[in-house]
């Protein structure tokens, strides 16, 4: 049977889910933890439960990347974080496209090949579990969209003159079946944006990718990675973005952390803070802003919280 490749939302969750499995991500819990709380915070006020497991482990996905090791190590892992969640009978959610592209190809890889769902399974049944194939993998972003207007009725902070551009990511608009837009001309965050208070900026290289695979990230920064990076914030700039949002803790390290070595290399000075989705739509509902984890930012958001009339320790 065919299936499609963009779809309604409606279509992709027919009912809002009243709990959620919510997948760690390495490099958020890491880096920016507030992404992960920001979604905590924001669920409890959309009235969806979170439920998390300490079990869970990386997706492996980046070390499958970088050849650390061969394919069935990282199809049991999968396997195992999966099945973790079917014991829940939850559907499992995300918020790294990362996370979200390894979780959903390697569970189709073994939904698809009996041998290799026998294999996995015949390693993690070795220490009591066993994955079925029944867990549906969702980014966190396609609740929000469907949710949208529950969002626009909590708004209690509106991001009112907020010029905001997105970064959508590569590895969700890359997807080939089930998402809610592909990289032609996706829209569905600025729609979120609009309807937070903000203003979205369409800047030519929205849709430009952040650069930062994991090889070329580690080994080709200066004469790969850096120059792209610049390409997209000269345009960001030109159309004066203030914000940038993200819905990829690797996405946000690229482009926030990589914006003083700009400066240093005399590629500009940009200053253009980088923060998840969820941690705006979460500034727009009211989390306090110590929740929102913003002092993880190497670009710091005190001009924006200006704007919008708050104090950094609010």
């Amino acid at each position: 049977m065919s299936r499609a490749r963009v779809v309604k939302p409606e279509t992709l969750l027919p009912e809002a889910p009243e709990a959620i499995f919510l997948f760690r991500s390495c490099t958020g819990s890491l880096e920016y933890p507030g992404t992960e709380n920001a979604i905590k915070e924001v669920m409890e006020r959309l009235g969806v439960q979170v439920v998390m497991d300490p079990d869970q482990t990386c997706c492996s996905g980046y070390l499958l990347t970088c050849s650390a090791y061969l394919p069935p190590l990282s199809l049991a892992v999968t396997a195992r974080n999966l099945a973790l969640v079917e014991r829940k009978n939850l559907d499992t959610y995300v918020f790294c496209n990362g996370c979200y592209g390894y979780n959903r190809e390697l569970a189709h890889l073994l939904k698809s090949n009996p041998a290799y769902m026998d294999m996995a399974n015949g390693l993690i049944e070795q220490w009591g579990y066993r994955y079925e194939g029944k867990t549906r993998i969702f980014h966190v972003q396609e609740l929000y969209y469907r949710l949208r207007e529950r969002i626009a009725e909590k708004v209690v902070r509106p991001l009112t003159g907020l010029r905001v551009g997105v970064h959508y990511g590569c590895h969700y608009v890359a997807q080939q079946y089930d998402i809610l837009a592909d990289g032609g001309y996706p829209t569905f965050h600025e729609e979120i944006i609009e309807l937070l208070g903000g203003t979205p900026v369409f800047y030519r290289e929205r849709q430009l990718c952040c650069g930062y695979s994991v090889g070329r990230g580690f080994t080709h920064k200066e004469d790969l990675v850096q120059p792209h990076l610049q390409r997209k914030f000269q345009s960001a700039q030109e159309e004066g973005v203030e914000l940038m949002t993200t819905v990829c803790p690797g996405c946000n390290t690229a482009l926030d952390r990589e914006q003083p070595n700009l400066a240093a290399r005399d590629m500009g000075e940009f200053n253009i803070p980088v923060i998840d989705l969820g941690q705006l739509i979460g500034l727009a509902l009211g989390v306090p802003l110590k929740k929102l984890g913003f002092a993880a930012n190497t670009i710091k958001l005190d001009p924006v919280l200006r704007k919008l009339g708050l104090e950094e320790t609010s």
